[in-house]
């Protein structure tokens, strides 16, 4: 599992549900764009992503397979999917109050809030295609992995085992990788910590 899981799970699905109540029956793959394109920004902007979900080379662009699970019924205590009249599948909260959303985000800071908020801006109105235009431009990461992997799509494969490591927008000489690193270190120590008091709430026969 990501550290997206393993440390970020709850904050996570808080991130979905505001996601989906801000663009009520949104397509899961313009989700799944929408939730890495938050990513690269914070990682970009930071050094380090806000959710820490694991990405893939997949043929419509970067996926976090954790995300895309939700059609299966992960986080479904914060968001709901169904097929639309098309047959796609679409994603909305399962908390259709406005408020209460709001109030959950607190788990974000003001800043988080307020870049999360100009990127929806942005991205509402785009088709997923749009998006995934985006993250295919020549110089993107999924477009480095797939010609440094020679990974090639067709009628059966549209996914890739290959992993798209936002560390990899940075070169060598750049001060955010320092930063990106010690913000690993400090989730992987607290994913530890996660794994240590779970094991220690497991009932005995």
């Amino acid at each position: 599992m990501s550290l997206g899981i393993t440390v970020n799970q709850h904050k996570n699905g808080i991130l979905l549900a505001y996601i989906a109540n801000k663009i009520p029956n949104i397509h899961l793959r313009k989700l799944l764009k929408i939730v890495y394109l938050i990513d690269e920004h914070f990682t970009k902007m930071r050094g380090f992503p806000l959710t820490w979900f694991d990405y893939y080379a997949w043929e419509k662009g970067p996926v976090a397979p954790e995300v895309y699970a939700v059609k299966n019924g992960s986080f479904s205590d914060f968001v709901s999917v169904k097929c639309n009249e098309e047959g796609k599948r679409v994603v909305n909260s399962i908390q259709s109050h406005e408020f209460l959303i709001y109030k959950e985000m607190d788990e974000f800071s003001q800043s988080e809030i307020s870049e999360i908020e100009k990127l929806l801006f942005e991205f509402k109105d785009k088709s997923a295609d749009d998006l995934s235009d985006m993250t295919h431009i020549p110089d993107s990461l999924w477009s480095k992995v797939v010609s440094e992997n020679n990974i090639v799509f067709d009628d059966q494969h549209h996914k890739s085992d290959c992993q798209i490591n936002l560390l990899s927008l940075f070169g060598d000489g750049d001060y955010r990788r320092e930063i990106y690193e010690d913000a690993q270190w400090n989730m992987e120590f607290q994913a530890m910590l996660n794994e240590k008091r779970a094991d220690r709430n497991v009932p005995t026969a």
